[in-house]
């Protein structure tokens, strides 16, 4: 009896510990460039073959380029594992493309003393833009910004105060 109790609970105990979750860590401590879309990608994919419970990837970044946001975006979305943003550690932040990351995740979180936000495009090296190209602009960052929630559902119709898919409000976004 006490033997096959014994055996029941290495078996319990082994189990556990062959079941332990593998979380395979990305950090992104930089602006988001082609380089920082690539190293995304690749921690997805290599958690993936790993078959990792899920991916972190720890931010700080002053924000990007719109073209390395969408990539990264499109990874994170189309991931068959769980993506995790964490910004931190304190005093750091995922502004303006960090903040499209970060609400693309499955799981976005921040550590006390970060800050996320200022996600307006911006042209590189400064200058003015034309009112019309400055429009279009926003207007393609706001779809950017609905695009990962509204991909499981349909926007009904005028309601842009919806809850999102990653169920975080679509309203609050576009603020």
């Amino acid at each position: 009896m006490q033997l096959h109790l014994i055996v029941s609970i290495a078996a319990v105990v082994l189990s556990t510990v062959e079941a332990s979750a593998e979380i395979l860590k990305v950090v992104v401590n930089d602006t988001i460039q082609p380089i920082s879309a690539e190293y995304i990608a690749r921690g997805i994919d290599e958690a993936q073959h790993r078959n990792a419970q899920a991916v972190l990837i720890e931010i700080n970044t002053p924000g990007g380029l719109v073209d390395s946001t969408r990539e990264i975006i499109q990874h994170i979305t189309a991931s068959s594992i769980p993506v995790i943003i964490y910004v931190t550690p304190s005093g750091s932040r995922a502004a303006s493309a960090g903040f499209f990351i970060l609400e693309s995740a499955d799981i976005a979180a921040m550590a006390p003393g970060t800050n996320t936000g200022a996600a307006h495009p911006v042209i590189l090296g400064g200058g003015k833009m034309d009112d019309v190209m400055k429009e279009k602009m926003e207007n393609d960052a706001a779809a950017l910004m609905r695009s990962p929630y509204c991909a499981d559902e349909t926007t009904p119709a005028g309601n842009t105060a919806f809850v999102t898919p990653r169920h975080r409000s679509q309203r609050w976004t576009e603020a």
